[in-house]
């Protein structure tokens, strides 16, 4: 089927809809009303007309009638009275009774003289509202009320009751007035009947009158939006000589502004593109030198391993995962002579492309520096110094820079504001070294750094990391930090570098839980076996030099 007579059927089912619910709603509202009203102005009126009835008779003779049973003119006038008046009444009953405990004593009946019963005539009350009713009305001070009662003698009537009092103002009966129920309801019926007709006729005709006006208005205009939307790619020709596209809608509200709006979207759309081409082909370029630029990076570090096939004093690994596509940390290890061995692990302040850059100078500066000797504090210091000179990105480095001669296991280290290094000791579990720490290097000019002695024995191992280790979060923002660090090493039974990389990254992986990276994690491992010919294993009962040889 098509789309726009959907719409138009839609529209029309919508308003049949509303419609009758409109009817519906409206009818019971004001049938619940007129009934309420009806209701209301029924008891006035049965009220009214008792009132008058009580204050009519005399409440003194009522005691005389039932005790001698004898009846004169006076009992015979309300009689005719009460008999007259339902005659030109809409009451179907109107009596003067005695309510008793169990039952009530008849004085007077006004129904038709075929039904009408004699004075003195007992009758059992049909329910219990219907005695309740009837003593309440013995009491002046008790507000009256309407009760329906279904007898099987009189059909269901709604009735009201009120009292007659003597001349000491005494209730001595009651005076009651019945209306049929089913009378009633019939009046009840026509009302409803009648509003609903009312309401019918006055809300079709003003749904039709503003389905036309809807129609017209709105799902036309929508028709032809639909069918140009439909036409809009086909007149998306970017080409300066191109036809104009154009939407002819003339409703001087929001719809005609959308269709300008779909007019000009046509044009946007023709910019865009073209726009779009081009910073297509300008980001196509710029993924192609920052991967040429990722490659070069990691060019720049070491990454063959084992790095020193011929030095059996020791084995390392390292590794470095930028949180962009190039990042800003990055580590070293390159032997300054024979027998000197300079470890390096650094993190630039900023991240990407910038401390890429910033990096790769940095890097250069230290190998460069530390390849003339000094001790670390000393290359720091210079390092720091050039840095300083021309940096007005105002980037700062974080830096751990450790000597260690392979032969002997004696090392000199300074940390600039780093990450504290870990460090296993033959036998023992991994832990956070207490080093000491200076500020960060390219911060001041002429920082001062400082040396400490860091010695390695045969089976120690020595762990450094940048802070994109400690600060890997999970979904709740929990930081790995350096206790995960220590938690995962220590499970490491493996004197073997790469394997204790491999299970913190595993470790922070699995914390991470798919977190993204918000800083690089770069990584360093050492493993010193001093001149054992082979490398030295994990400290255990068979191994321990107190019971075996060291392999």
């Amino acid at each position: 089927m098509d789309q726009n007579s959907k719409l138009g059927k839609r529209v029309i089912s919508n308003f049949l809809v509303f419609s009758l619910f409109i009817i519906f709603t409206v009818t019971i509202f004001i049938s619940a009303w007129s009934i309420a009203v009806q209701s209301s102005n029924t008891r006035d009126y049965m009220n009214d007309f008792l009132n008058i009835t009580a204050e009519m008779i005399d409440g003194d003779r009522i005691e005389t009638y039932l005790r001698t049973g004898e009846k004169d003119d006076y009992y015979y006038y309300i009689q005719n009275y009460l008999s007259v008046q339902i005659k030109h009444s809409d009451l179907k009953y109107l009596y003067v009774v005695v309510p008793k405990e169990t039952e009530y004593v008849f004085v007077w009946d006004g129904t038709n003289p075929v039904d009408t019963v004699d004075l003195g005539y007992r009758e059992a009350y049909e329910s219990e509202a219907e005695k309740r009713a009837s003593l309440n009305a013995m009491n002046t001070d008790s507000k009256p009320f309407l009760h329906i009662v279904n007898a099987d003698e009189y059909g269901v009537i709604a009735s009201l009751k009120l009292p007659i009092t003597d001349s000491s103002g005494k209730p001595v009966a009651v005076v009651g007035a019945d209306i049929d129920v089913f009378d009633l309801g019939r009046v009840f019926l026509t009302v409803a009947l009648i509003n609903t007709i009312v309401v019918g006729i006055l809300t079709i005709i003003a749904a039709l009158i503003f389905y036309r006006k809807t129609y017209r208005n709105i799902v036309d205009p929508i028709k032809k939006l639909n069918q140009a939307t439909k036409e809009l790619i086909n007149h998306l020709d970017t080409r300066e000589n191109a036809k104009p596209f154009h939407v002819d809608i003339h409703t001087g509200d929001e719809l005609e502004d959308l269709a300008d709006s779909f007019s000009q979207m046509n044009s946007d759309l023709k910019r865009y593109i073209n726009k779009l081409e081009k910073v297509t082909r300008e980001q196509e370029k710029t993924s192609t030198e920052l991967n040429v630029a990722a490659t070069i990076q990691a060019d720049m570090l070491p990454n063959t391993f084992p790095p020193f096939p011929d030095k059996k004093e020791f084995s390392i690994y390292a590794l470095m995962n930028p949180a962009r596509r190039v990042g800003g940390d990055f580590y070293d290890f390159f032997m300054i002579d024979d027998t000197h061995l300079c470890l390096v692990i650094a993190d630039v302040s900023d991240k990407g492309v910038p401390a890429a850059l910033f990096m790769v100078i940095s890097k250069t500066l230290v190998k460069q520096r530390a390849e003339y000797g000094g001790t670390p504090a000393e290359i720091l210091y210079e390092v720091n110094n050039k840095l300083c000179q021309d940096n007005s990105s105002v980037q700062f480095v974080t830096i751990w820079l450790m000597i260690l001669d392979i032969t002997t296991g004696k090392g000199m280290a300074a940390n600039a504001g780093h990450e504290t290094p870990i460090v296993r000791r033959y036998g023992q579990q991994f832990e956070l070294l207490n080093d000491v720490h200076t500020m960060p290097i390219a911060a001041i000019p002429n920082a001062e750094f400082r040396d400490y002695e860091l010695n390695l024995n045969p089976g120690d191992a020595l762990f450094v990391y940048s802070d994109g280790a400690t600060d890997a979060t999970d979904p709740s923002q929990n930081r790995f930090s350096s206790s995960g660090i220590l938690d995962a090493l220590n499970t490491v039974k493996e004197n073997d570098p790469k394997i204790m990389i491999d299970t913190v990254v595993k470790a922070i992986d699995d914390f991470a839980k798919g977190t993204p990276p918000f800083d690089d994690t770069t990584m360093l491992a050492l493993c010193y076996h001093g001149n054992s010919s082979e490398p030295i294993g994990i400290k255990t009962e068979e191994n321990d030099p107190s019971t075996s040889s060291v392999q």
